[in-house]
This record gives structure tokens, sequence and C-alpha cells, in this order.
């Protein structure tokens, strides 16, 4: 028997990691299928090519991950396999699978459903596949028959402690750019919006000795970033306590994307985070705490507010979760929360519309809460008791302008700033800019909304347009030159982190060379980018405000050299002399020749020495790509 499992992503990505079936493909008993093999697809390859991936392989079985977020287009590709060859056993999974079954076995020619944890359903199923006697109920599994649905909702218990690893089993492989690490299952917590929780016992962690020796495999393979996938890693906070201290001492290097639940940190916590390089996402939802209890996801704002200062003090970088959409709350109480939450200067922030997954304890509140919402993913809401049609249409825009403004444009250093000047609350402004880049001949409403397309300096030009606009409007153009000014350095600051390193060159380089004599080639790992102001001067002004920086300032004009080395960014204002050497370093004319008797040979072989070292030149026949 020949298995496949195709795994629809929702894009490329280095969190495009088919973790899922990796986990089943590495459940299943030696010799139970003559091959298995994961395949993965993604959203913009046709259905002629994603079906001759899966058919290539002669499958007797193929199995699907369905989730919310690519639903429809598994249902189209399995009514196609199903035409194509009739004796397919066609098999979902997942979250759709387990939510609302029967409604997702009529949506298309399935032979059968497993819910919940797919590990010793799935094996009982493929055994009974290959007895020849598949028709009889089986724990976990939904089957449809000639006579129709025949479904045990009665799942086996997997005992973790004997899951095999998909990692360490090489069933799929660590890819440098990143990995998904799961290291537990479950949640302890039943907000009325999530899936989580359905059908778990609170929250089982994977054994210690498998998830150290997976992050050593990760060390091994040059992993860069790792998303533990654990809703609430820091609970209990023991727990996480635990799972951190691991990371310090197996694999300190790499870079953690964590969830957390902002009630559990406490400083043990705190400053263990603090030793890493991580990113941790909080779920806040909502800032009222009538809208928290309605989801049963309380939280004290003044709790929140403390949590919050033991993260900043130990410079632990962080986001928040909000959702709109939800009961109790209004478009008012939104626009507060996202207020609220901005005020404590994130790193980012993403804003959701509250979707009502089947499955859940909101679904069966549809009444209730007078909620209408789409009947196929992404479930969104369209109206409620608490929310009109218009009102949920104008947070989408609120969103998608948040995140262009404030995520892709990387707002946080600035962002303070630039409400103080305009007097704005940063709702108001997200909602202003929105307005003001529809009318942009460049943009309309659709590419604004698809913010997933754009880039950082896409959104760092829009900014520059908009802000510039906003200042001027508001009777503040005499700040614009230092604003942009501030805009332009966090921009190319970010972009600088996320480059490669700038190495020096070996010290070898230069023998035998006449560096005053010798054509050398700028190297392409720096950047050197023009202020108004002198970048020292702006470097200096932390903590100041516009207003302030102008009286103490003039704009006399530099140019900046910005480059990455040790994973820190270093920026330095650059002398005429430099600048002119590294400008017109271009492997055909040498410095004598750039400097044209303007310089001394004597400085000017002491700017070139050091340029070389610095890696900032190369010589030509030099082998490391510029």
């Amino acid at each position: 028997m020949n298995l496949v499992f195709c795994t629809l992503h929702v894009r490329r990505s280095s969190q495009a990691v088919a973790l899922a079936a990796g986990c089943l493909a590495a459940a299943l008993p030696v010799g139970l299928c003559t091959s298995t093999r994961l395949v993965d697809v993604y959203p913009e390859q046709s259905d002629h090519e994603i079906l001759s991936a899966i058919l290539c392989a002669n499958p007797d079985v193929v199995a699907f991950p369905v989730y919310l977020w690519n639903r429809q287009r598994i249902l189209g590709l399995v009514r196609q396999l199903r035409q194509s060859n009739r004796s397919l056993y066609l098999i979902a999974g997942g979250p759709e699978a387990t939510g609302d079954p029967i409604a997702l076995l009529s949506a298309a020619p399935w032979n059968a459903l497993i819910h919940g944890e797919g590990e010793a359903a799935l094996t009982g199923l493929l055994e009974r596949l290959v007895e020849g006697a598949p028709q009889q109920p089986l724990p976990g599994v939904t089957l449809m028959l000639e006579q129709g649905p025949l479904s045990n909702e009665h799942r086996r218990h997997f005992a973790l402690n004997d899951a095999t690893s998909p990692w360490l089993s090489g069933t799929i492989k660590p890819a440098s750019s990143g990995v998904l690490w799961e290291v537990a299952r479950g949640c302890a917590f039943s907000c009325d919006y999530c899936f989580d929780a359905r059908g778990q016992q609170g929250v089982r962690p994977l054994p210690k000795n498998r998830l150290k020796a997976e992050l050593e495999l990760f060390v091994d393979n040059d992993v860069s970033q790792v998303w533990v996938l654990d809703s609430t890693f820091n609970y209990p906070p023991e727990r996480g306590v635990e799972l951190l201290e691991m990371l310090l001492e197996v694999a300190p290097g790499l870079h953690y994307h964590l969830e957390a639940k902002a009630d559990f940190i406490d400083r043990h916590t705190v400053s263990l985070l603090g030793k890493l390089n991580c990113s941790i996402q909080i779920g806040l939802q909502s800032v009222h705490a009538r809208v928290l209890k309605t989801i049963h996801r309380p939280i004290d704002l003044e709790v929140l507010t403390e949590k919050i200062h033991l993260l900043e003090a130990e410079g632990v970088v962080y986001g928040f979760d909000l959702i709109y959409g939800l009961p109790e709350d209004s478009y008012t109480g939104f626009r507060e929360s996202i207020d609220t939450v901005l005020s404590f200067a994130p790193n980012h922030i993403h804003i959701f519309p509250l979707a009502v997954l089947p499955g859940t304890r909101l679904a069966a509140q549809r009444e209730k809460y007078g909620m209408k919402a789409q009947r196929q993913p992404p479930y969104e809401l369209v109206c409620s008791a608490d929310w009109t049609a218009e009102e949920i249409e104008h947070c989408r825009r609120l969103a998608a302008a948040a995140d262009l403004f404030y995520n892709t444009g990387r707002a946080v250093a600035f962002f303070p700033a630039i409400l103080d000047a305009l007097q704005a609350r940063p709702s108001e402004l997200f909602e202003d800019f929105f307005k003001w880049a529809r009318q942009q001949p460049e943009t309309d409403h659709d590419s604004l909304m698809q913010t997933e397309h754009w880039s950082a300096e896409d959104a760092y030009r829009m900014l520059q347009g908009y802000l510039s606009h906003r200042l001027q409007s508001a009777g503040q153009g005499h700040l614009v030159s230092i604003f942009l000014d501030l805009l332009c350095y966090h921009f190319n600051y970010a972009e600088t982190l996320l480059s490669e390193e700038l190495l020096p060159i070996p010290g070898e380089a230069l023998l035998e060379k006449d560096a005053w004599e010798t054509p050398w080639q700028r190297s392409n790992k720096f950047r050197l980018v023009p202020f108004a102001y002198e970048i020292l001067d702006l470097l200096e002004m932390e903590g100041m405000f516009l207003e302030e920086m102008t009286n103490l300032f003039r704009p006399v004009g530099s140019v900046a050299l910005f480059m990455r080395r040790d994973n820190q960014v270093f920026c330095e204002s650059l002398s005429e002399e430099m600048l002119r050497l590294l400008k017109h370093s271009d492997g055909k004319s040498s410095p004598k020749e750039i400097f044209a008797g303007s310089l001394p040979e004597a400085t000017g072989a002491e700017l070139v020495e050091f340029a070389v070292s610095e890696g900032l030149l190369y010589p030509l026949e030099h082998s490391v790509s510029p």
C-alpha cells in the first residue's frame, strides 16, 4: 500500500513545514505501508501541478490535513482525484475534520475522516485497510459507507512518551531558514472562540530527552529560527522555566518565537527570556474586562501593565494579538484596545477578525449573541447584536492600516514621536493613513487590504509620503525633514539587521598590494544613506520630542554607513574623503585616480587600508563574494 500525505500550505515561507503529516508518518508501524511520501504544495500551483505531484507517487491512499485556509482548495482537489481514480482511498484530518466532520464529509467524496490526534486513529484505519476490513467502527474515525457515515467519536489516548519524532526519524528534514517545533499538545484553557482545547486533557508536554535531541539536531543543521508550537508555553510558569532553561543550555544561538499568556509571566521567566534571542506573542484579544470575561479569557489591565514592564526591563521583544468582533465589544471599544496596547510600544501588533469556528463554544452561541458568520472558511463574523457589518468593515481596514504602518513600516521606534507631533491616537492615525493611501494613484482598496504582498520598502515609501502630507496639513511642516530622517534611520537599521554580515577580509589580501594605485571593488553588504541632519546628532536625540530636536540641531547634511557584524548594526557618519572613496570604487579606478591629487597619498592609503580591513572594499581577484 502506497500512502501520500499532501499538505497544502498557506504560502512558501520558513513556517511552511509539514509537521502534522510528518508526525503521522513517523508514527506508522514499520512495514505497514510499502511506501510513505510527504508532498508539499502551495496555493500558486495549478490544480494540474498539485494532482501530478500526488499521482506520480502511484498512491493507494491519499491523506490531507485540512485547515480553514486550505479547505476549499482541497475539496476541489479531492473531487478531481476521485474522478481520475475511483479506487483511491481519500482521508481528511486536521481541525476541519474534527470541528464539523459531517459537513466536511458531505462536501467531497472522502472515504474517511480522522478526529483529533491522528496517530493512533490513522494507524488503526490503515491496518484495517491492509486486512481488507475497513467497514467496522474505529475510535476517532468517521467512515463514509454506502449506507451513510459510520462514526465513532471515542478517541484512543495517544501516549506522547511513545511518539516517534518526525525530526529525529528523518521523516522531515530541518531547514536552515526555520522549523516548527512541537513541545506540547493541548491547552489548559477553554476560550470560547478557540479550538485548541477541544477533546484535550489539559497540557501534555513531550518528553524532555526528545526535545533536547531535536534541539541538538536543529543546531547541527544550522537552523536559524524556531516557532515553538505551544499556545501558552508559560503555563504553568515552572514548565515554561524548564523549557527556557533547556533552550539556553542546548541551543542558545537560535531565534525563538513563543506564545505566552500575560498573567503567567513572572520575574524568573522574564530573566531567562532576556538571555535568549526571542520574540513573545501575547494573545490579549481585548483590553476590556467585560469582553474578556465573556469569552472566558480574563486578565486585569493592571496585571497586564505590570507584566509588560517586566518584559521591557529585560529588553524582551514582544507583540500583541487583538480580535475585533468579539461579543460585548464595540467598534469604539476595539479602537480603545488598539490605543491601549500601542501605548506599551510593542514590537508588533497582529489584528484578526473574529472567526466563528465550527466546534467551538462560540459557534454554539450564535443565537445568544445574534451572530451571523460565514458558513465556509474563514468563518468570519459578518455582523452581530454588538457589531454592524459596516463596523466590521471599518475594523478590517483599521487592521490593514496597522499592519502596513506599524508592522511592515517598522514604526515602533518613531511611533510615539509622530503621535506627539500630531496629537493623535494610534487608531485615529491608522484610519487617516488608510483614507490617504486609498487616494494615491499607485494604490487602491484591494491592494491595501492585501498586506502580505507589501514589502518593507513599499511601506517605507508610503509612510514617507503620508507623514510629509500629515505634518504639512497639521501646520508642522518644519518637522518634515527631521522626521523623514528618523524614518530613514529606522528603516535602514531594520533592513541592515536582516541583511548579510559584512566580514573583514583576511590581512593577507593586502599583501603585495599597492593600496594607493590598485583598483578596489566596493562590497554590497553595507548601505550608504544620505540624511538631511548629521546622523550622529540624530542618534543622540533618543527620547526627545521632534520640536526639541529642531531647536537644538540644524540640517547640515550627512551620509551614514550601515553594516551588520556579530549580529549588531553599526551606523557611522562618513567623512567626505571616505564617502568619495567608497562611492567611486568600482573596480576600474584606483584611489590615486579617484582623488586626483586632492588628497595626500599617505592619508589616502590609510583610508584604503582601513576600508579594506573592514571589508568595505575588496580586491577584484578576491574569492569571497561581495
